[in-house]
This record gives structure tokens, C-alpha cells and sequence, in this order.
């Protein structure tokens, strides 16, 4: 097999709004660490695939994103569902353009777009260059722990609040894609994480957060020609355990960062110098998109209940103006949501599974199992991010992630079962 891969600055260069907090509407007071995107194509009997990964809270929800992989297919010469888009959701990244009413009134559109453009040409270079690059080598693959994440859905007399949870569910694997040179040398390594990149929480300073602390560590240790890049998982109900502070998250100042990047080194370092790294041998680098029709409850659908929302305010009037508009236009509100499945085989024992959407560790979990008894690794905010995906279980205890209909606009929330939709379309062995 071949590889290349190749790391740009994508830290943007002039005044742009961060994303991740609905209530930091302003642009970004300096940079903490560099925001970067990472470009690893993978070759194999005329074969090609690739991933990329981002410091970003995610790629754009709109058409945009699409347009991006159909140039990245033709530059890299493969299908386009061989190409993943992985975003690490750091809330300490720059604001990008999306769909929802949510984004466009809260934040700088035309900022947004001038900054997503101008990422575009960078990935697109990066891609080129990768290409340009490529030699042979190995892929290894390998699994551990990880401390680092935190449930953050408590129980609090019926309510699910966002609070730190010590005992609550999470994805505590940390996963490896370990390049190797001809030489048998590293090249580079490729972590895979679940937990919510906000550590630093809603300050304005540009972050890759702990991914970037991490990456910083690495290279200390590894020096420069040795490319760290990190894939986010289903970590939408964890955050970082260094932020919990009793019942209540904090905001850890941006010189600690190191300390939690230190921890992660060391984790890492476990697995790649144990006995368990596993060579991913004979690629075959298949893909497939699938979409997926995620129905809703039908809560809200008449003219006369959005009016009535309207007349309630809160955080239901924004929702219900959004659905308004949509009706004065003669277009229906959505009662289901459109997901993406995407699977791209490595070889015959490891799966790629990327979700354009906001996973938690149960559908996470579930959706992998589709892959089996083959390996299966879940990305989530891949190729865009559409909204928060409960399984029936986390559905039904309610919570912040349940709401995503608010957002989306929506009839309702996403009726249980989602884990079993999006498992369904995965790719079956090839």
C-alpha cells in the first residue's frame, strides 16, 4: 500500500465568528493553537481513498460540503464515497456557513462563508499535495483506554441537565491508525476519540482544544516529521472529566490544556508500544453513502400550533417563525430527518463508519456492531453535522439531545429506533 498525507494552517486569517455556543455571537479575540486539516490518501491496487480530519466544530450542513467531495473525488481519482471528512467538534473552531435559521440569525453569515471558502482551497491543496506524496508503507491498527471522557447526563429529579455524570455511560476506547514508512518507521498516527472538545469552554480564543493539546505533546515527543491527526467518535454525551467541578462544568484556562495533552500522550503511547497493534494488510478501500430517512414524532404540523408557540416565546419562538415561514412559502415542515451513512471499508476486517450527525456512545456502539465480526470505527460529524442522534434509550430520557427538532425544524423529535435505521445502512462486508 501507499500513503500520503499532508497537514495545513487552517487557522483563518482574518475576523470570522466561532462556533459551538449560541451565546458567543462575536469574532475571535486571538489564537490559542492553531486550527488545522489534515489530508491521509490511502493507495492500493490502483485504489484510492481518503480521510480527512479538521479542527472544526463541523463541516457545513449544506450543499456546499457536497460540491467539496465531488472535487475531492476528482482530483484524488475515486468514488466520492470513498472520501470522509472527519470534524473533531472542537467549540474553540471557527463559525462555517449551514442550513438552519438557528446560525444565520445568531451568527456572521457572510464571514462564515468568506472563511469556508477560503478552507476549501486549503483542503483542496492539501489533497493535491497528499497525492503528490504518496509512498509505500504499512497501516496498523490498535485499540486501548482512555480517561478522558465524562457522561454528561445526569439524572436531576426527572430533568436530564448538562452536568458532569462520573457513572453515566461513555466511549472510553481510544483507537489508533498507525502509519509506517518503508523503513518501518512511524509516519504518522491517527487517534480516535469520543468526548466533546470543550474544555476551555465558551472563552474567545481560536482551540483545536485537547486534540490540539494533544498533537502539541506528540510532536515534542516525535519531533516534526512524524504527523499527528485526530478523528472525533460518538462523544455527544461526553465532555473532558478535567472540566467537571461538582454538579457543574468549568471553563479550564488555556495553560491547562497541556497537562490534559500530556495524559493523552501517554495513553496513546500504551498502545502503540504494546503487543496489540494489528497490520491492515491487502486494502480494498470500498465505500458507500447511504441516506437514511430518520422519521419524527408529529408534534407540531398546523399553522395554529406554531402560532400558539409563537405567542409563548422563548426558546419555541424561534422554532415556531422558522416553521411559519416555511408554510407561508407553501413548503410543509419536515417530519423526518435525512442522515448519511457512510462506510469505507479498509480492508476486509476494519470499517470506517461516518455519521453526518451528533452520535451518542449507545447508537454509537450499535452501529459499529454492524460491522461485525469485522472491526467497526465510528466518526461522527462527518461530512457535515445534521443533529444530535440518540438511541431509543437516551430518546426516551429526554434531554438537551432530544431537541434537535428545535433546531432542524422539525414536526417533533426523532422517533426511537434511529440506532437500528442507521445500522441497517451500513455497508456489509464486500
Amino acid at each position: 500500500m501507499r500513503f500520503g498525507i499532508v497537514r495545513k494552517d487552517v487557522t483563518p486569517p482574518f475576523p470570522t465568528s466561532m462556533a459551538g455556543y449560541g451565546a458567543r455571537r462575536d469574532y475571535f479575540d486571538g489564537v490559542n493553537d492553531p486550527i488545522t486539516f489534515t489530508a491521509v490518501v490511502l493507495e492500493e491496487g490502483g485504489r484510492r481513498a481518503m480521510l480527512g480530519a479538521a479542527d472544526l466544530c463541523n463541516f457545513p450542513d449544506d450543499e456546499s460540503t457536497p460540491r467539496l467531495l465531488d472535487q475531492l473525488a476528482a482530483v484524488i481519482g475515486c468514488p466520492r464515497d470513498n472520501i470522509l471528512l472527519n470534524a473533531s467538534h472542537t467549540h474553540g473552531g471557527p463559525k462555517l456557513t449551514g442550513h438552519s435559521a438557528y446560525s444565520r440569525r445568531r451568527y456572521d453569515m457572510r464571514a462564515a462563508a468568506r472563511y469556508r471558502d477560503w478552507l476549501f482551497e486549503q483542503v483542496m491543496a492539501a489533497a493535491r499535495e497528499a497525492i503528490g506524496s504518496l509512498q509505500d508503507g504499512t497501516l496498523w491498527y490498535g485499540e486501548g483506554k482512555t480517561k478522558l471522557p465524562m457522561n454528561r447526563r445526569p439524572d436531576r429529579n426527572g430533568q436530564v441537565p448538562n452536568a458532569p455524570n462520573p457513572g453515566g455511560p461513555v466511549d472510553d476506547r481510544m483507537r489508533l491508525l498507525v502509519f509506517r514508512n518503508a523503513a518501518g518507521e512511524v509516519a504518522a498516527v491517527g487517534m480516535r476519540v469520543s468526548a466533546h472538545p470543550v474544555a476551555t469552554g465558551a472563552q474567545h480564543l481560536l482551540t483545536a482544544d485537547y486534540p490540539g493539546a494533544w498533537r502539541a505533546e506528540f510532536s515534542r515527543a516525535f519531533g516534526p516529521d512524524v504527523t499527528p491527526f485526530f478523528l472525533q467518535g460518538a462523544g455527544a454525551d461526553a465532555r473532558p472529566r478535567h472540566a467537571a467541578d461538582g454538579d457543574r462544568w468549568r471553563a479550564l484556562k488555556h495553560a491547562e490544556l497541556p497537562a490534559v495533552g500530556q495524559e493523552l500522550l501517554a495513553e496513546m503511547l500504551r498502545i502503540l508500544t504494546g503487543q496489540g497493534l494489528k497490520e491492515i494488510r491487502n486494502l480494498t478501500l470500498q465505500g458507500k453513502m447511504q441516506p437514511i430517512a430518520a422519521p419524527c414524532e408529529k408534534r407540531y404540523v398546523t399553522r395554529e400550533q406554531f402560532q400558539e408557540l409563537l405567542k409563548k416565546g422563548g426558546g419555541y419562538a424561534e422554532y415556531a417563525e422558522e416553521a411559519l415561514e416555511f408554510l407561508d412559502a407553501g413548503k410543509p415542515v419536515a417530519d423526518h430527518g435525512t442522515f448519511h451513512v457512510q462506510t469505507l471499508w479498509l480492508n476486509r476486517d476494519l470499517a470506517l463508519i461516518g455519521l453526518d450527525a451528533e452520535p451518542l456512545c449507545g447508537l454509537g456502539r450499535f452501529v459499529e456492531a454492524a460491522a461485525a465480526p469485522a472491526e467497526g470505527v465510528l466518526l461522527g460529524y462527518t461530512n457535515g453535522c445534521v443533529a444530535y442522534t440518540p438511541d431509543t434509550a437516551e430518546l426516551k430520557r429526554g434531554g438537551y439531545e432530544a431537541d434537535s427538532y428545535l433546531y432542524e425544524c422539525w414536526t417533533g423529535p426523532l422517533l426511537p429506533g434511529l440506532e437500528k435505521l442507521m445500522a441497517e445502512a451500513v455497508m456489509r462486508n464486500p
